[in-house]
């Protein structure tokens, strides 16, 4: 049975967002949507309370990958990936990391990731993470329930965990939420408290939605997507941003979807596909959270493949801004034709496929009937890097 957008109730907070979230709808017509709200709402799930677990794993991987790339136990750097702290949905190759980060954010720079709940505007955690001179050195997690949650806004006298459902806009909850924050970020680290800080807005599904895409040319794309939804495809507010917006980021993300794909690409991988990875705790906590959504990325995965960076490239977003398009529920990511990247035609096991693939394949490779695993650089993020 294939579930259709009309069965989400017209009071979910993010009903319109869910066909830009091209993973995240196709697992939904699969599996309905009483499968999400249950994943969301209901405790026994342990979603919310989960989700830090993993990101700690990806986090401290992160830092340890950095430090052994500096004192040189990593003699290889162009040659490993390691998670991007801003935001963790990324990869970057372990040598252009500083560079990259130090471009794009500056040189001591903090970032909270506000994760609310799609199903009733709920803000469940707080992350956040701090790079010192492009490097990630520390970061922290605070869930619903901690006494931050209740601190209210001087001049509104909001408590933080309302201020977005008083507030429904992005921007403006994400500058009063700032303005408690603040305080919090200077008492857990007071050495930063000159570092530039930001929020990092962002809906449960959309944050779900790019933890499920393979290749890091798409994960792009869906960030553009998400950041430009109210302009570029009509959705009430943006599905996830920064406030306020580091200055280079917000020229990039002012280009075209294919323009600040290439670049951004260029920054973290100088433009090489990189295939995602599920790291170790992320990999449980799929198993535990999720199996329907791990045995479909699996499928997926296997059936489809990975879109090669041209292909990427060319995609074609709905027409969300045409309400012909909700009406008929014409939701597809159209690609280009072409043969894509068959990671299991290579022989490898599912833990091996969802490693992370480093190819050699770019946005300038010509097409081929066949992407052999010649174009495979290794396997493995961090300290796992391998041979494959």
């Amino acid at each position: 049975m294939t579930h259709t957008y009309g069965e989400i109730p017209d009071d979910v907070v993010t009903k319109r967002f869910v066909p830009l979230a091209e993973n995240l709808y196709s697992l939904f017509q699969e599996l309905g949507w009483d499968y999400f709200y249950e994943e969301f709402t209901d405790k026994g799930t342990q979603f919310f309370e989960k989700v830090p677990d993993f990101l700690s794993d990806k986090f401290q991987r992160a830092v340890t990958t950095a430090k052994k790339v500096i004192d040189g136990s990593i003699p290889t750097p162009e040659n490993v990936f390691t998670t991007f702290f801003f935001p963790p949905v990324l990869y970057v190759r372990t040598d252009l990391q500083m560079g990259s980060t130090k471009l794009i954010y500056g040189n001591s720079t903090d970032i909270t990731f506000i994760v609310m709940n799609d199903m009733n505007y709920n803000l469940e955690l707080l992350i956040n993470a701090h790079m010192e001179d492009g490097i990630p050195v520390d970061y922290w997690f605070i869930k619903s329930g901690d006494e931050v949650f209740d601190r209210r806004h001087m001049k509104l006298g909001f408590r933080l965990a309302e201020i977005p459902s008083k507030t429904k806009d992005f921007f403006k909850s994400g500058l009063r939420i700032l303005d408690i924050l603040r305080d919090v970020r200077n008492e857990r680290s007071p050495q930063w408290s000159d570092s530039a800080y930001s929020m990092a807005m962002n809906w449960a599904g959309g944050s779900t939605n790019m933890f499920m895409e393979s290749s890091s040319y798409n994960v792009l794309g869906q960030l553009w997507d998400g950041v430009n939804a109210k302009k570029e495809y009509g959705m009430p507010d943006m599905y996830f941003g920064y406030i306020p917006y580091p200055p280079i980021l917000k020229m990039l993300l002012s280009m075209g979807r294919p323009e600040f794909m290439i670049r951004i690409e260029g920054l973290l991988s100088h433009n090489r596909l990189f295939i995602h990875a599920y790291e170790p705790e992320h990999y449980e906590f799929m198993k535990f959270i999720s199996p329907e959504a791990l045995e479909w990325s699996f499928r997926k995965m296997k059936e489809e493949g990975v879109p090669t960076p041209r292909q990427s490239l060319g995609c074609h977003v709905p027409k969300l801004k045409d309400k012909k398009t909700y009406k008929n529920e014409e939701f597809g990511f159209v690609y280009p034709e072409g043969t894509r990247i068959m990671p299991y035609e290579w022989g490898l096991t599912d833990d091996e496929a969802f490693s992370g693939i480093y190819t050699d394949i770019s946005h300038e490779t010509p097409s081929e009937p066949f992407y052999g695993k010649e174009h495979v650089v290794n396997i493995g993020v961090g300290k796992d890097v391998r041979p494959i």
